[in-house]
């Protein structure tokens, strides 16, 4: 994080330096109306609008990225409670499977007093 903003802080330094010595008044054409402006004005906000596009960029992947990560959540829940009755049935099976066993010994008993 702080990476990110040594470079963003290095990056809009080096913008005001370009924009500073780049201050001469330019006309400006945009559809039909035109400017006359400082060049350094036109830098700054076409630096503040490229940021701002960029931010409104980074908080749609977020937004994105948590629906994502709250959508996973739902199925590992799902699939938990899935796990958990599968273990159940297991569990019914072997305990099933004991008592026929059981059942099984008892009727192949033998009375060694007879």
């Amino acid at each position: 994080m702080q990476f990110g903003f040594i470079i963003s802080l290095i990056s809009a330094i080096l913008v005001a330096l370009f924009a500073i010595q780049n201050s001469s008044s330019v006309a400006i054409s945009f559809l039909f109306a035109e400017f006359n402006i400082s060049q350094a004005l036109i830098i700054l906000i076409s630096a503040a609008l490229g940021a701002i596009i960029v931010m409104l960029l980074g908080f749609i992947k977020q937004i994105k990225l948590k629906l994502k990560i709250k959508e996973q959540l739902k199925k590992i829940k799902n699939l938990e409670e899935e796990n958990k009755l599968c273990q159940n049935k297991i569990e019914e099976f072997k305990n099933n499977s004991d008592e026929k066993k059981i059942d099984g010994l008892e009727d192949n008993k033998v009375d060694i007093n007879e």
